[in-house]
């Protein structure tokens, strides 16, 4: 998308007053922490879901759901339409591989027709998230980790497979597949791409 869907969803769940003003800050003071290097990134990832923590599960669905229809669906590049549609054309199997959480997840991958998603998880007990993840949350190396096994459970090999990324966090992925390609990448993720020859997608 054209748009950070964490960032957004952020901004307007304080604007609806669903995230307090100073979780709003504490997450803009991990942001930092983590372009910045400045503490284990695992650590401030886990951080950032705590806000979520004694919120009910269905309230929050509501609202992630209500954002990705009005917020985020309309901000799909239009260039990525035309490579998932390449794709259908040509038989492959869609998948949605993000760190972002499943609320946010599923309903754009139905709108697309998309065959699966890959996605982050929160714990929640009696309905009630408790600001825990279920597993691990699937960033950086866990969403390699993850890829594998779904390559395997389908009989698919990685070098034929094409991944889209555009943070240099998912350099984990697409130095593992035989198609990797960078859409309007950070900067770090541009020169690495650059470096080894990488499509770029603008």
């Amino acid at each position: 998308m054209s748009v950070n869907s964490a960032r957004l969803l952020a901004l307007k769940a304080h604007k609806r007053g669903l995230m307090a003003t100073k979780d709003l800050l504490y997450g803009l003071y991990l942001t930092i922490q983590y372009k910045y290097h400045l503490r284990d990134s695992w650590k401030i990832i886990n951080d950032m879901a705590m806000w979520l923590r004694g919120m009910e599960e269905e309230q929050y669905k509501s609202f992630s759901l209500e954002i990705a229809e009005q917020e985020l669906i309309p901000r799909i590049r239009p260039s990525m339409l035309d490579e998932i549609q390449f794709h259908k054309e040509n038989q492959g199997n869609i998948v949605l591989l993000s760190a972002a959480l499943n609320y946010t997840c599923d309903p754009i991958a139905k709108h697309l027709g998309i065959d699966g998603v890959i996605c982050s998880r929160l714990e929640s007990v009696d309905g009630i998230f408790t600001g825990k993840s279920f597993g691990r949350l699937n960033f950086g190396d866990e969403k390699l980790i993850r890829m594998k096994a779904y390559c395997e459970q389908l009989g698919c090999r990685a070098e034929d497979d094409y991944y889209y990324a555009d943070a240099i966090s998912d350099a984990f992925v697409l130095e593992k597949v035989g198609h990797p390609v960078c859409v309007e990448p950070d900067l770090k993720l541009r020169r690495l791409a650059k470096s080894k020859g990488w499509r770029i997608i603008e």
